[in-house]
């Protein structure tokens, strides 16, 4: 499974586990190459391989090593724990799911048996029902429509206020579709394979200038996927009315490429996240030309948003949180936020006023949040979940914002196939929805 939009799984597995055959390494041979490069795969490598040989102190040592390297990441508190418990050190083990806690998140503590002993420790009893506590839904959205083509596989979601529709890109179909509220008909804007096109993903309508911008990548998901393709990705540029294409820019050979999520400001310019290169894209409205934005200590840049001010651009990374880059510069810097704080797992974003709404597939349960940040933006100061864990919310994605209101597809599809775009035994597909909730002050 790719890094980028195939999910959590590939992301946490290069977390904690660098891969399946250097797992298989012995803890000699690992802990020696992370002593030579500090980088925190390397760490993880070496982490995964202690733990295997049963030698927590090492696979503790490792983890605090990512830890530094990587900021708050809530997987790495929780091995921690599991650390801590299996080294016998109580009270450390008690404190880091206590912080696990506090983001909000869930796994079954109770089951597991690295806390085999922690488990007759005074605390432990209050922490676990917390954590268990953690998966009771929240429903703070209301129905706005759900598809009726049950194959759709619904990616992104955008609005054009001038016409007052909605768009949605299709990644089994590779189309795009137009929604009328007025009287709720959906019609097709581009059609599948119209334009060379593979599974479509990002989109942004552009009102000013009439353009629909769309990002397409060749992943199995594609109801037409060929692995010739594999690693191919483009940006398109729609008339926004007819859905005629005007442009096409292609992703630089060589490589692996997945243009995700995109974001534009309000001079026109457009940004793009490329998932597996782990760089962002500009397309520049004076040039008009593709080039790259930034790169260099992104794991799996996903949605974007433009700061108030128009001076940066922040990206929600799906492994190490939510990125800032100067726009005059390149330069990055990460948004700090506390412990208590769970930012990975982010695919859609949007900004409203001096907050995030942050979709988070990558987390459990998987839930839409609302991220205060301070006036300069520079800073994460407080979360709420707008919704967790309700039966609709099974694969969120993207989210738009149209007024007061955010609108944002709860259950696209993705959780229901396989790696290799086959359905899973016993899953069909069934039409997504799109859920709505009112935003700001």
């Amino acid at each position: 499974m790719m890094i980028g939009r195939q999910r959590a799984a590939a992301v946490v597995a290069a977390l904690l586990a660098s891969s399946a055959a250097a797992a298989q390494d012995t803890a000699d041979s690992a802990v020696a190459v992370a002593a030579e490069d500090s980088t925190w795969r390397q760490h993880a490598q070496a982490g995964e391989a202690a733990r295997i040989a049963g030698d927590w102190g090492n696979w503790r040592y490792h983890l605090v090593r990512m830890r530094e390297a990587v900021g708050y990441h809530p997987s790495i508190v929780y091995s921690l724990a599991r650390a801590d418990a299996r080294l016998g050190r109580t009270e450390d083990a008690l404190a880091w799911l206590q912080t696990y806690a506090a983001t909000g998140l869930t796994r079954d503590v109770a089951t597991d048996s690295a806390f085999l002993e922690l488990r007759q420790a005074p605390g432990w009893a209050a922490v676990a029902e917390r954590i268990a506590g953690n998966a009771r839904p929240v429903s703070g959205a209301q129905p706005a429509f759900a598809l009726t083509d049950s194959a759709f596989l619904p990616e992104s979601i955008t609005y054009d206020p001038r016409t007052q529709r909605f768009f949605l890109s299709s990644i089994r179909h590779g189309g795009i579709t137009a929604y009328t509220p007025a009287d709720g008909t959906f019609r097709e804007l581009v059609p599948a394979g119209r334009d060379g096109q593979w599974a479509m993903l990002a989109l942004a309508a552009d009102t000013a200038s009439r353009t629909l911008w769309a990002t397409t990548a060749a992943i199995p998901f594609y109801g037409a996927y060929t692995a010739a393709d594999s690693g191919r990705s483009a940006v398109l540029a729609y008339d926004l009315d007819s859905g005629a294409l005007r442009r096409r820019w292609d992703a630089p050979a060589g490589g692996r490429h997945q243009f995700g999520d995109m974001a534009l400001a309000s001079n026109g310019d457009v940004f793009v996240s490329d998932a597996d290169e782990g760089a962002v894209y500009r397309i520049a409205r004076g040039t008009g030309e593709l080039e790259e934005f930034a790169s260099g200590g992104f794991a799996s840049p996903q949605g974007l948003a433009v700061s108030s001010d128009g001076a940066r651009v922040l990206v929600a990374d799906y492994l190490l949180g939510i990125a800032s880059i100067e726009r005059e510069s390149g330069e990055v810097t990460w948004l700090p936020v506390a412990d208590s704080m769970a930012v990975s797992g982010i695919d859609g974003l949007v900004r409203v006023g001096h907050s995030l709404i942050a979709v988070q597939n990558g987390v459990a349960p998987k839930r839409v949040m609302e991220l205060r940040m301070d006036e300069a933006e520079t800073r994460i100061t407080g979360w709420r979940v707008i919704e967790s864990g309700t039966p609709v919310l099974t694969e969120p994605t993207h989210v738009v914002l149209v007024g007061g209101e955010v609108f944002f597809i709860a259950d696209s599809g993705w959780d229901r196939l396989n790696p290799d775009g086959t359905i899973k035994p016993g899953m069909v597909l069934e039409p997504a929805h799109v859920l709505r909730t009112r935003v700001g002050p």
